[in-house]
């Protein structure tokens, strides 16, 4: 199986939650970008304001492979101000009798599931917004077929 960075090509693609909000991950030649929007047909959301006043859109954003010290695979993009925070999380997990585990990189896309999580970054000395108002809530995500 083809990976990037150590995600499975297979996992790309759409990912839907039950609210609607859509994620794409479109892997290229420079690993894979991410894009996040309320929808399917409806156009990327935008950052809250970046340090310099300045917003960007969560739009092929480049997202970095990582382990945490527990061993779980997750993508983290940077959501706000480059190096300062907050990043984004999808960490991919399967379900299991109720129960989640860490997804091994064989398992097939329809059985994965991707947990957001957001990590506040500089912005937990100022402020109670995570600089990412556009995750919340942070439900599971599910990959849609194309």
């Amino acid at each position: 199986m083809e990976r990037i960075e150590g995600w499975p090509t297979s996992w790309t693609g759409t990912w839907v939650a039950p609210d609607g909000k859509t994620i794409r991950l479109v892997h290229g030649e420079h690993g894979i970008a991410v894009t996040v929007s309320p929808g399917p047909d409806q156009p990327a959301y935008l950052s809250a304001p970046l340090l310099d006043d300045s917003t960007k859109r969560i739009e092929r954003l480049p997202a970095s492979v990582n382990v945490d010290e527990d061993g779980r695979r997750y993508l983290e993009i940077e959501a706000g101000t480059p190096g300062l925070g907050p990043t984004y999380r999808l960490y991919a997990v399967v379900e299991n009798a109720g129960r989640l585990r860490i997804a091994p990189v064989d398992v097939p896309v329809d059985r994965l599931v991707l947990y957001p999580n957001s990590v506040i970054g500089l912005y937990d000395d100022f402020d109670d917004d995570l600089g990412v108002p556009w995750a919340e809530p942070l439900l599971p995500l599910r990959w849609r077929a194309e």
